[in-house]
């Protein structure tokens, strides 16, 4: 992080300083009291559970240069080196002074979201944009109205791109998320039913997604999955809001965006990309053979020159391909060939606990359990048939939570979409997981299933009936601690 002064964060945040001097500087931002020291500013945030307020005094006495507060403070412990200032709401707060410090920066910056899939495409992204670029990318989770400013101050001088992930679970978030970040460009990974219970639709949360656009200009990029049934509809629409009314000459369907997005649509340019010819960044030829994903790569942007390359991955899954063909094409928008760009690629290995995959006591593990979606679930069942030399074929998966009241279609459709596959056994766990039971059992197919109520009830069961050469699927929401399944058959 570059140095900011007291009189910068008071400006940014609109706030009052109650103590301290106005040239003091700051060389970090955390919202964490346990990693303060001398040169944070400390932002409490107040939570659901606990209001970081309660910290002060203990951030005080270590030493933290600068901190922000929503309410009254005893000043009598803040020594001469330290700050204090007043804000309205301190999350409002870090998010104005985020939002201030990205504007320090002229650098490419690619905002990534989707309901499924950002935290890979946005590994891909940056493997591709390092062949060339210092790349700065969101570390963990961090994509959220907390997590994103906190990335944001990661940005320093030696930085060329910034890859940021933009998560988002309620209305209104994305646009709170594009304000601080201010991405040049964009990804949209998918429209799914993650966060449906809050968003109601998948229109609306396409629409919610769509928002990351909102601070784009003329010479912004938005790229998105050109096979995705909602996605698809916003490359003509946004052609047809680029005509003139001489040259309206068809109607076009109508997307439902904010204000703000629309004006960002008649702007930007739209790339599509996909296992589809009319994207226009589309693959083909796609073979799996040792653990690796093969094909070639079409860009249909230069007519005249146009490129044809093969990927090769050290993943499987067609969501890689995906992932990998949007990778391409960022890199080649922001000046990298794809001879050089897919050479990062091929380097590139999954996340633990993200489709990562391992072998213990001769069972191969694909450990998906980081978090899960029905469209994820579905992509893990897919890397499960794509695995050579197998016994029998094994999927572990738990809830899926959050999706109100679609949660047993959704999980029905996950069964509906098993029972047409070449899987052994499923086995699911928690309540709302034995709906795809229930459709695998409708649909009378010949794959073994069991429900339980707990991970060790699981445990116990798997221990017994795994085999050596068998392969195992192990997914469900973060909330499931599925990891926890994982771990056990390692042991």
């Amino acid at each position: 992080m570059e140095l900011l002064t007291i009189e910068e964060i008071v400006k940014a945040t609109k706030g009052e300083l109650l103590c301290g001097k106005a040239d003091l500087q700051i060389h970090a931002v955390s919202t964490n009291s346990k990693e303060v020291e001398e040169g944070t500013l400390f932002v409490p945030i107040v939570g659901e559970r606990v209001d970081a307020h309660t910290f002060i005094p203990s951030v005080i006495e270590a030493g933290a240069t600068a901190i922000i507060a929503s309410v009254e403070q005893d000043l009598s412990a803040v020594k001469e080196n330290q700050a204090v200032i007043r804000v309205n709401d301190t999350k409002e707060a870090l998010q104005d002074l985020a939002a201030y410090y990205r504007s320090k920066f002229t650098i490419p910056v690619i905002g990534i979201t989707g309901s499924v899939g950002k935290t890979t495409t946005k590994e891909m992204v940056s493997a591709a944009l390092e062949t060339k670029y210092r790349v700065l990318k969101t570390a963990g989770n961090m994509n959220s109205q907390v997590g994103l400013p906190l990335t944001i101050f990661r940005i320093d001088h030696t930085h060329e791109v910034a890859v940021i992930e933009m998560g988002i679970s309620e209305a209104n978030e994305m646009d709170k998320l594009a304000r601080v970040a201010k991405p040049t460009h964009a990804v949209i990974t998918n429209i799914g039913v993650s966060h449906i219970g809050q968003l109601g639709s998948r229109e609306n949360i396409r629409k919610e997604k769509m928002n990351i656009m909102n601070e784009f200009d003329e010479d912004s990029c938005l790229f998105v999955n050109g096979t995705d049934d909602m996605l698809m509809q916003i490359l003509p629409y946004s052609d047809f809001l680029k005509l003139s009314d001489k040259e309206k000459t068809h109607n076009c369907n109508k997307i439902d965006v904010s204000d703000a997005t629309h004006k960002s649509l008649c702007l930007a340019n739209v790339v599509t990309f996909g296992c589809k010819e009319d994207c226009m960044y589309h693959a083909t030829d796609v073979a799996v053979s040792n653990g690796k994903t093969n094909f070639y790569i079409h860009d249909g942007l230069q007519e005249e020159n146009v490129q044809e390359n093969q990927i090769e991955l050290q993943v499987l899954g067609e969501h890689n391909v995906y992932n990998a063909l949007v990778a391409i094409a960022v890199a080649n928008k922001l000046g990298i060939e794809t001879s050089v760009a897919k050479q990062g690629l091929k380097e590139y290995l999954p996340l633990a606990m993200r489709g990562e995959i391992v072998k213990a006591n001769d069972i191969t593990i694909i450990d998906d359990t980081y978090n899960a979606s029905p469209d994820s679930m579905r992509g893990g069942i897919n890397v499960l048939l794509e695995l050579e030399d197998v016994h029998r074929r094994v999927a572990v998966l738990a809830d899926v939570l959050e999706l109100g009241e679609h949660s047993y279609s959704s999980h029905y459709s996950v069964g509906e979409y098993i029972a047409t596959k070449n899987i052994d056994e499923v086995v699911t766990i928690g309540n709302e997981a034995k709906a795809i039971v229930k459709a695998i059992e409708d649909a009378k197919a010949n794959i073994v299933v069991h429900s339980f109520a707990s991970n060790e009830e699981a445990v116990c069961y798997l221990k017994e009936i795994l085999k050596p050469n068998d392969a195992i699927l192990v997914k469900g929401s973060r909330g499931m601690h599925t990891d926890e399944i994982v771990s056990a058959i390692k042991q």
